[in-house]
């Protein structure tokens, strides 16, 4: 092992521990003793939130395939104009702040609807259905058409044709985007607190209101164990989903022509939605330029001249360095995983380990953590940014992996001829070249940790909270000027996350571009 890639390693290791691995153990050994178990789970209200942590999410899933699946099954199974852009517009939602899409459905909804289970699951469908579109959709475009005209041929019925040749193809595809719909659901946080009001917690809420409400640190480290129990058992689930799926028959079909008779019914289905879609957004920023029912831009410009443009200050500060931190700790890591193939695979399974930690129970390790003697840094503006890198880098370390994996190893060797030593050919050959690639996770860890609503609400202090917490906060409290200026600064956020990721959009692409020429 050279000694880049040992310091790189070393690096990300070290990160993990100190503000991962330590902030967690801290809180189970410290906080959490015997009786504390037996205290919260014989306790009613601990499985009245579990039971609706996990009633609202099976319903939240239904909902989901019962939005996503028209769209799904037209993108997945017919060629046609416009198909990419309908597919990017499903997309919306899922790339969009969670709260955001909460404040754009409070924005659409009827007042008889803010704060009910109908707000909660059709948010949560809104913004699961990308998960459709992209797991099963992708699934369905490997089919071959010819099994179906086959399986008709010799007389099945379009039901049997169904139940008989394409649901067995497709079924674990639908498992997997059922788990995952299922997990963000269930661990709903941003969009539970939005619009459900103070009666509904899931598990996730529940830990911020045990430990941050009552002060009952102890109960929200045992509600998180046994989430993250309930997690492990589900990721359990879409592994096993995943790997029947890959034992089946997998085909590069093309895809077919919409037929004539079809073509209205494929025009109503994007129609509805890029409705669907379009709606919240409209309405959040329709809301913004309206004081009651008078059209205003006071709001506007309210914000701007008062406190809450610290929010928006405090936001980008912390994406910048979010950025920063987390491009960093990303290209280290995928340096290791490049360069080390046969400890690849462990240490890609350890940059993933963060993603496997909610965001609350994240903050909560954090602040227990670094609370006292000269590492007192909860008041510190930068601690946000050390809760977003760690939600960050995993997924940055995604888009430089297979672009460093592209890099011909044989450019590397000619500069080694030339003269060249290791870090020098790092910076002048890898890191010229995947200039994009980094750019890319960038704009993708800005764009993260504008959005972070969970670690941030914990770690947030009134003057330097972040956009979607003040959003939050504002969304909460009566008044018309106030919740104009919470879909103020939601605008705001819509504006500042898609420019963040016209960024890794543009970047990847050009980075495609380049491999394949």
């Amino acid at each position: 092992m050279s000694r880049t890639v040992r310091v790189a390693l070393l690096a990300t290791v070290a990160w993990l521990v100190v503000f991962l691995v330590v902030p967690l153990a801290g809180v189970i050994v410290g906080n959490v003793r015997g009786d504390d178990f037996s205290r919260v789970l014989s306790s009613p209200a601990t499985w009245r939130v579990v039971w609706f942590s996990t009633w609202q999410s099976v319903l939240s899933v239904a909902a989901t395939f019962a939005v996503a699946a028209p769209v799904t099954w037209l993108i997945g199974r017919h060629q046609f104009a416009g198909r990419r852009a309908l597919r990017a517009v499903t997309t919306v939602g899922f790339l969009l702040p969670s709260v955001v899409v909460a404040a754009g459905f409070l924005a659409v909804l009827p007042r008889s609807l803010h704060y009910s289970v109908f707000a909660i699951v059709i948010a949560h469908a809104y913004f699961n259905l990308a998960v459709v579109v992209r797991v099963v959709g992708a699934r369905l475009e490997t089919l071959d058409r010819r099994l179906d005209e086959a399986a008709r041929s010799l007389g099945a019925s379009p039901v049997r044709t169904v139940t008989s040749v394409s649901w067995p193809l497709v079924r674990g595809s639908v498992a997997s985007a059922a788990a995952v719909t299922f997990l963000y659901c269930f661990t709903s946080y941003a969009v539970v607190r939005v619009l459900g009001g103070p009666a509904r917690n899931t598990m996730e809420s529940d830990i911020a209101l045990r430990a941050f409400g009552i002060g009952d640190v102890s109960a929200a480290t045992v509600i998180a164990l046994l989430q993250a129990t309930i997690i492990v058992c589900v990721v359990a689930l879409l592994r096993r989903a995943a790997r029947s799926d890959a034992t089946l028959l997998r085909t590069s079909a093309r895809l077919a022509p919409l037929p004539r008779d079809a073509r209205r019914l494929a025009v109503t289905v994007s129609i509805v939605t890029v409705a669907f879609v379009a709606a919240p957004l409209v309405a959040v920023f329709w809301r913004s330029v309206h004081v009651g029912d008078a059209v205003s831009l006071e709001a506007w410009r309210s914000v701007f001249n008062e406190s809450l443009f610290d929010s928006v200050v405090a936001s980008l500060r912390a994406a910048l360095l979010t950025a920063l931190l987390g491009t960093v700790l990303a290209g280290a890591a995928a340096l290791g995983v490049v360069r080390l193939p046969r400890y690849g695979r462990t240490i890609d399974a350890i940059t993933v380990l963060p993603l496997a930690i909610s965001p609350v129970t994240l903050g909560l390790g954090l602040i227990v953590t670094f609370d006292e003697s000269w590492y007192d840094w909860r008041a510190a503006w930068w601690f946000v940014a050390i809760a977003h890198t760690l939600a960050a880098f995993p997924l940055i370390a995604r888009v430089l992996v297979p672009a460093w994996r592209a890099v011909p190893a044989r450019l590397a060797d000619a500069a080694a001829v030339l003269g060249a030593g290791e870090l020098r050919r790092l910076v002048d050959v890898d890191l010229r070249l995947l200039r994009r690639a980094f750019a890319a996770g960038l704009g993708l860890a800005v764009a993260v940790s504008l959005g972070e609503f969970g670690a941030a609400s914990l770690l947030s202090r009134r003057g330097a909270e972040t956009m979607p917490v003040a959003v939050a906060r504002l969304l909460e409290r009566t008044g018309d000027l106030v919740r104009a200026q919470a879909f103020v600064l939601a605008s705001l956020l819509v504006v500042l996350c898609v420019a963040a990721l016209s960024v890794v959009e543009t970047a990847v692409g050009r980075s495609r571009d380049a491999a394949h020429h």
